[in-house]
């Protein structure tokens, strides 16, 4: 299992583009670039590659870089080798060289090769020539190096010349020189440590190039191949930013990063102060003590991140508590961060969408108090206007001073103002009905075009003064679909009426029925004969009217839309409206 699972993350790896290798990347390219300029364009100073390739080539640079010292002292004394020959100035330069902390490291010996004559710090090269010590040659002195096992570099004074000369700034003339060659001579076992770790500079050099093209190619494969898998997230580098932007924001983790950073500081120090002077040929401590700040930059830095991690857990939940206090506050709309890991964004979203509900209700409540308010106001209204009318008419006809004709037009008035009453209470009755969830529908199959075109026939009759037409719409010329005919039918009828009353007169209502794949679209477009300035929801509310007036000339309960609706929902469809300009559009779908 653990196989399976690692194989997965290494094809999960191979397969995308991570933030982190990028970054790597970059640093490894910027290193690289460092090294190789510094190793291509150095000058009179050894290759980290002659080290691990050539290492006599590495010494010998070496021995000529670190030279210049010896060689100014030299030139300075001697007036650029005039007076080198000089008993008095070749002791002058003895003395000065001994002097200098180089004494036991290099030797110099330098050859008149008209003469044969050598001034040198190497009493030993006296003593191997003895009485032939004047009339040696570079041939001898070449000689007597090899013999005694000296690493040397030697300076013809005409085609080389020594580094003291090639890095001085200041103009040295070379013509008396070429009666001079010099020798620089040391042993070569005091390289070992040196070469060692030039050696391992260069591997790592080598290995990171090796490292940063494969890197590369695989970077660039994914990019051709698959540059949809992209995670440019990097989450140590995030979580780093994540606790200084927000840690010393809180108490508990405001106290643990200055702690952090004060036992930090307290580390750094203590190593400046005792480790940095220490020298040891161990590869560690030398590197540590050769490069003091970058090797506490690393010691440091592993228990300084564990810290920020620790800070980090604690910084989460600060920060979700005080999202929690706000909402119990009654901050609603405050949305808490999920910034963190899996466990914290699952505590995050789960709180986060506990308050939703929790909005959700609260919101439902509140309309729905608005509604009881409302619809007790419109109910009240409503009943009230045709009872009072009732009450009056009846007063009325108990006059006895009316006459016949009268008393007949006061009960046809009654009438009519009964069954409105009793037409508001029944569509009252209907609309708690079908609210209730109690409504059971009686499905068969029905020929939806003919059930509104049965509509529009049977209502279009009415304000016959307005002079409204219909124009019903179909490719088809029947469509059945599964539905409560009788329900189905009272949708039309509400919808066929209101665009009765409230469609500009001389005008057209137009129906189009579509036959799409899941589902049964009928459309209704009027226009309107008033300024369309409602809440498309609201308006399906009961009680709620589209002219906002209860005192209108046309007639109605507003609770049309709301029957309407309630049927199309049982039926698992829905319906909207869609206002532009004095365009009425109202969209019913009903599922197959």
């Amino acid at each position: 299992m653990l196989v399976i699972k690692l194989k997965e993350i290494i094809k999960r790896y191979l397969r995308g583009i991570w933030g982190i290798e990028i970054l790597v990347l970059v640093i490894l390219i910027g290193f690289l670039t460092i090294s190789y300029v510094k190793e291509f364009n150095r000058q009179n100073t050894p290759g980290v590659f002659d080290s691990l390739f050539n290492e006599q080539k590495f010494i010998k640079d070496t021995i000529y870089s670190e030279t210049e010292e010896i060689a100014n002292m030299i030139y300075y004394l001697s007036n650029n080798l005039k007076y080198i020959e000089d008993y008095d100035v070749d002791k002058k330069i003895e003395a000065k060289v001994y002097g200098e902390s180089l004494k036991n490291t290099y030797k110099y010996a330098i050859l008149n090769k008209t003469t044969g004559n050598i001034i040198t710090s190497d009493y030993g090269l006296e003593e191997f020539y003895g009485p032939n010590y004047g009339l040696i040659d570079s041939e001898d002195v070449l000689r007597y190096l090899k013999n005694r096992g000296f690493a040397n570099i030697m300076i013809d004074n005409v085609d080389t010349f020594n580094s003291y000369i090639n890095s001085d700034i200041k103009y040295v003339e070379k013509e008396g020189l070429s009666n001079y060659e010099e020798f620089y001579y040391t042993y070569p076992e005091g390289y070992k440590e040196l070469i060692r770790e030039k050696a391992i500079t260069a591997k790592l050099m080598i290995v990171t190039t090796i490292i940063s093209i494969l890197l590369f190619f695989k970077l660039l494969i994914n990019i051709v191949t698959n540059g949809k898998e992209v995670n440019l997230k990097i989450n140590t580098v995030h979580r780093l930013f994540y606790v200084l932007r927000y840690g010393f924001k809180y108490k508990y983790t405001r106290n643990k990063l200055v702690t952090a950073i004060v036992a930090a500081f307290i580390v750094i120090v203590s190593y400046l102060y005792l480790v940095a002077s220490i020298r040891n040929q161990n590869l560690l401590l030398t590197l540590l003590t050769r490069y003091p700040f970058k090797g506490t930059l690393f010691i440091v830095l592993i228990p300084l991140l564990c810290i920020v991690y620790t800070v980090k857990k604690t910084l989460d939940i600060a920060m979700i508590n005080e999202g929690l206090k706000k909402l119990n506050d009654g901050n609603l709309d405050y949305d808490i961060d999920d910034i963190g890991q899996k466990e914290v964004k699952e505590l995050v979203d789960n709180i986060n969408q506990i308050k939703d509900g929790y909005k959700i209700a609260v919101n439902e409540k509140v309309k729905n108090e608005k509604l009881k308010t409302e619809l007790i106001s419109n109910v009240s209204h409503d009943l009230k206007t045709p009872l009072t009318s009732i009450i009056n008419y009846v007063n009325i006809l108990k006059d006895p001073n009316i006459t016949e004709d009268e008393r007949l037009d006061y009960l046809d008035i009654l009438e009519k103002k009964s069954l409105k009453l009793k037409g508001l209470i029944e569509d009252l009755f209907e609309v708690s009905k079908l609210n209730s969830g109690k409504m059971i529908l009686n499905k068969s199959d029905v020929d939806i075009i003919a059930l509104v075109h049965q509509g529009v026939g049977e209502y279009s009759s009415l304000y016959e003064e307005k002079n409204i037409e219909f124009k019903v719409s179909s490719k088809e010329d029947e469509l059945v679909i599964n539905l409560d005919g009788k329900l189905m039918s009272r949708v039309f009828e509400n919808i066929i009426i209101n665009a009765l009353k409230y469609s500009l007169d001389n005008t057209r209502v137009y129906i189009n029925i579509t036959n799409k794949d899941n589902e049964l679209e009928i459309d209704f477009k009027n226009i309107s004969n008033y300024e369309m300035n409602f809440n498309e929801e609201e308006i399906f509310e009961r009680f709620e009217r589209a002219d906002q007036s209860r005192n209108s000339a046309v007639e109605g309960s507003g609770i049309g839309l709301a029957i309407a609706r309630s049927i199309v929902e049982l039926h698992n469809g829905n319906i909207k409206i869609d206002v532009e300009g004095d365009m009425f559009k109202l969209y019913i779908k009903i599922p197959k």
